[in-house]
């Protein structure tokens, strides 16, 4: 099969995507099969916007959708960077560790952020923030799982134009290109 024939046999149907609720649209697009090549590109942003977004109907009609900012934010109340087992085989570790990154590579788009209400975007800090901390008190996360929820606090303080934030911001500068904001 050609790329672009692979492509269209994992995309989800026009006819499909209008029928799923926003709530069962997210779990189908983290659960896309092609959903790691949002690592494939020069950084996580162009992975998710040249490889995933372009290429799968079910990240377009997320963003699409207006209540997009409470369900994602529904679905990240419900994960715990902690909550795996040392039990596990370490490519289960990685792949729960992974799914947590989608999501917050797929919450931090703009236009993901952008519908959200103050108090919504307030419980977002707050989450993001135990997150990382959580994620920097264990030795199996590492730098691009710290990245990633690095990258939903910093595109909201954007997006908000968080005085403090934009104070400091530098989009020239070598730390913000490599988020990509």
């Amino acid at each position: 099969m050609t790329r672009e024939e692979i492509d269209e046999y994992w995309d989800l149907p026009e006819e499909l995507a209008a029928c799923i609720s926003t709530k069962g649209l997210i779990p189908t697009v983290l659960d896309y099969p092609n959903i790691y090549l949002i690592l494939a590109g020069s950084n996580e942003q162009h992975g998710y916007t040249s490889l995933i977004y372009l290429r799968f109907r079910g990240a377009r009609e997320l963003e699409s959708r207006p209540d997009r900012g409470t369900e994602l934010l529904s679905k990240y109340k419900t994960i715990d960077p902690l909550g795996y087992s040392m039990d596990w085989e370490p490519v289960e570790v990685g792949s729960y560790q992974f799914r947590i990154i989608f999501l917050e590579i797929i919450f931090s788009q703009y236009a993901n952020l952008e519908p959200l209400t103050v108090s919504e975007k307030t419980e977002l800090v707050e989450l993001a923030r135990n997150y990382l901390i959580k994620k920097e008190s264990s030795e199996i996360h590492g730098e691009l799982g710290i990245a990633s929820t690095s990258a939903v606090l910093l595109r909201l303080m954007k997006a908000d134009d968080y005085a403090p934030f934009m104070e400091v911001y530098d989009p020239e500068g070598w730390a913000w290109r490599d988020i990509a904001l």
